[in-house]
C-alpha cells in the first residue's frame, strides 16, 4: 500500500511538472523579495490621498495575492476599503473548500474586517449574495419561538441565545468556538445596525434548505471563476493543445512549425544542417540565439508601443495563468505552485513572442520590436502560450525520431512516449522513461529527456549540483536552441547493454 501510494505521489508531481526537477525561475523573485514588495506595495498605497480608488482599481485576483503574500494582519487598514467585487473574490477562495462552504475560513476572514472597525464584520457579510449568507448560516443557526421554549428544559433553555423581543431565541449548532463566536458577533452587529434585517436573516437561515442555497451560491461562484480563468479541467487542457499554436506560427511567420525549427536549428548550429532553407531565412531567429540579450519581452513590446495596456495584459496573464493552474490539477491554497504557474505562463507567453515576431528581423520586412508590437496588439497570451507548446512539441517529436533511427529507443517505446504526449500525461511519460530508457542511455541522457517531457520543458545547465544537474526553464529562443543541442547530442551516446 505505502509503494503504491507513493507512485501516485511521484506520477502526480511528474503529471504537474512544477517540482519534478532542481530549478528556479529567472523571472521570479525568491518569496523573502516578494513579500518585502508586497508590503512595500500596500504601505505606498495606504499612505496616498485616494488610497481607496487605488486600492479598489486592482484587478480582484492581483489584491488577492498581494494580502496573501504580505499578511494581512499587519494591513488590517486596508480591508474597510477593498470593493465588495474584491472582497467577493477573496471570499471566492477563502470561504469555500472545493465545492463546499467553509465556515471557519469565511469566519475567519470576516473577523479580520471586524478587527479593522468593529461594524465592518455584519457590512461585509451583508455585501455578499444572499445565497451564499444563507448556505453558510443555514447549517450553523436554528431559531425557536417562546412556545418551544418554554417546553425545553433547563439545559436546552441555557444552550439558547434571545433576541431583544424575547420572544425569539437562537441556538449556533456548531461546536468550532470561533465559528461560535463569529455568529453571535455577527448577529449582534445586525441587530445594532439593521434590526429587521437581523430578525429576517436568522428566520431564512432557519428554514431554508441550506443544501439548496450553498448550490445555488456554488454556481454563481463558479461562473466568476470561470469569468478569471478558472474552467473545467477539460477545457484547462485544451491549453497544450499545439494546433492554435500552429496556426498561429504560420499566420506570422509564413512558415510552418517544423520549418521554423529547421531554422532554429540551424541558427543554434551554426550551419545549415537539416535545413534547406538559406542562411538568410533563419537570421532573425539567429538574432535570438546569438545574443541571448536581446529577447523579446511581453512587457518591452507593450512598452515599445502601448505602455497604457500593461493592465489588460496584467489581467489576461492573471486569468491564464488561472486556467494553467486548473489544468495542473494545483489547489488555490497552493501559493508557491501559483508562483511557479505564474513565472512558467509569463515566460511560454514570452517565448511564444519570439517564435512569432522573430521573422521580422529577414531583409525588407518589420523590425523584430515593430513586429513583436503588433502580435502583441493582436494576439491573447493564450496563443502565445500555444505558440511555444507548438515548437516544444516539434522538438520531442523530432527528439523520439531520432533515438528511434538511432537505436537508441525501440519502436514501441517511441510510439508509446507518442501516444501519452498526445494525451498529455506527462506523469506516465517520465515514468516510462525512468523504466524503458535509463537502463539503456544512463542517468545524464535520462534527465535531459524527462527535462525535456516535462510538462513545462527544462534545459540542463553547465553547472552541476554536486552529481545532479540543473536546469533552467526555456523562456526564449536562446534556451530553446540549448535545449535542442543537448538532445541533439543524444545520438552520439553509446547504449548501455545489461
Amino acid at each position: 500500500m505505502a509503494s503504491r501510494l507513493s507512485d501516485e505521489t511521484l506520477l502526480s508531481a511528474y503529471d504537474r511538472g512544477l517540482a519534478s526537477f532542481d530549478w528556479q525561475a529567472a523571472n521570479l523573485p525568491s518569496p523573502r523579495d516578494e513579500e518585502r514588495g508586497a508590503r512595500a506595495l500596500l504601505d505606498g498605497l495606504l499612505s496616498t490621498e485616494d488610497a481607496a480608488a487605488q486600492v479598489q482599481a486592482l484587478e480582484p485576483s492581483l489584491i488577492r495575492h498581494i494580502i496573501l503574500t504580505a499578511g494581512i494582519e499587519e494591513h488590517l487598514d486596508l480591508l474597510p476599503l477593498l470593493s465588495q467585487e474584491q472582497v467577493t473574490h477573496i471570499m471566492d477562495f477563502e470561504g469555500w473548500d472545493a465545492e463546499q462552504l467553509s465556515p471557519s475560513g469565511a469566519a475567519r476572514w470576516l473577523q479580520l474586517h471586524k478587527q479593522s472597525k468593529p461594524e465592518e464584520l455584519f457590512r461585509r457579510f451583508r455585501e455578499l449574495e444572499e445565497e451564499f449568507q444563507m448556505g453558510l448560516l443555514g447549517p450553523l443557526v436554528e431559531t425557536f419561538d417562546l412556545e418551544a421554549y418554554e417546553k425545553m428544559g433547563d439545559a436546552d433553555q441555557d444552550a439558547l441565545l434571545r433576541l431583544p423581543c424575547e420572544e425569539v431565541f437562537y441556538k449556533i449548532k456548531s461546536q468550532d468556538p470561533e465559528v461560535r463566536q463569529f455568529v453571535e458577533e455577527l448577529v449582534g452587529q445586525a441587530l445594532a445596525q439593521d434590526i429587521e434585517y437581523a430578525y429576517s436573516m436568522l428566520a431564512h437561515a432557519s428554514y431554508l434548505p441550506p443544501s439548496e442555497q450553498e448550490s445555488l451560491a456554488l454556481r454563481f461562484r463558479n461562473a466568476r471563476l470561470e469569468e478569471e480563468g478558472f474552467v473545467t479541467p477539460e477545457d484547462a487542457s485544451r491549453l497544450f493543445l499545439a494546433s492554435a499554436g500552429e496556426d498561429a506560427i504560420l499566420r506570422w511567420t509564413g512558415s510552418n512549425v517544423a520549418q521554423l525549427m529547421d531554422r532554429l536549428i540551424c541558427s543554434a548550429a551554426g550551419s545549415n544542417a537539416r535545413s534547406n532553407t538559406s542562411l538568410n531565412d533563419s537570421t532573425s531567429i539567429s538574432t535570438f540565439v546569438k545574443s541571448p540579450q536581446t529577447r523579446m519581452t511581453l512587457e518591452a513590446a507593450l512598452a515599445a508601443s502601448n505602455p497604457e495596456a500593461s493592465g489588460s495584459l496584467a489581467v489576461s496573464l492573471s486569468h491564464l495563468a488561472n486556467t494553467l493552474a486548473v489544468a495542473t490539477g494545483l489547489d488555490a491554497d497552493n501559493h508557491q505552485g501559483l508562483r511557479l504557474v505564474l513565472a512558467h505562463t509569463k515566460g511560454y507567453c514570452n517565448l511564444g513572442l519570439e517564435l512569432l515576431a522573430s521573422p521580422g528581423a529577414e531583409s525588407g520586412k518589420p523590425s523584430l520590436i515593430e513586429t513583436a508590437t503588433r502580435v502583441v496588439s493582436k494576439e491573447h497570451p493564450a496563443t502565445l502560450f500555444k505558440a511555444s507548446i507548438a515548437a516544444l512539441d516539434e522538438a520531442r517529436r523530432r527528439t523520439l525520431d531520432m533515438l528511434e533511427a538511432a537505436g537508441l529507443l525501440t519502436p514501441e517505446i517511441t510510439q508509446r512516449i507518442r501516444r501519452l504526449l498526445f494525451s498529455r500525461k506527462y506523469g506516465m511519460i517520465m515514468t516510462t522513461l525512468d523504466f524503458e530508457a535509463l537502463p539503456t542511455l544512463g542517468l545524464e541522457a535520462t534527465e535531459i529527456l524527462k527535462g525535456l517531457f516535462n510538462r513545462f520543458p527544462l534545459c540542463p545547465t553547465t553547472d552541476m549540483t554536486g552529481d545532479r544537474m540543473t536546469f533552467k526553464p526555456v523562456y526564449d529562443l536562446a534556451t530553446l536552441a540549448d535545449l535542442l543541442r543537448w538532445t541533439e547530442q543524444l545520438k552520439n551516446i553509446s547504449p548501455t547493454v545489461h
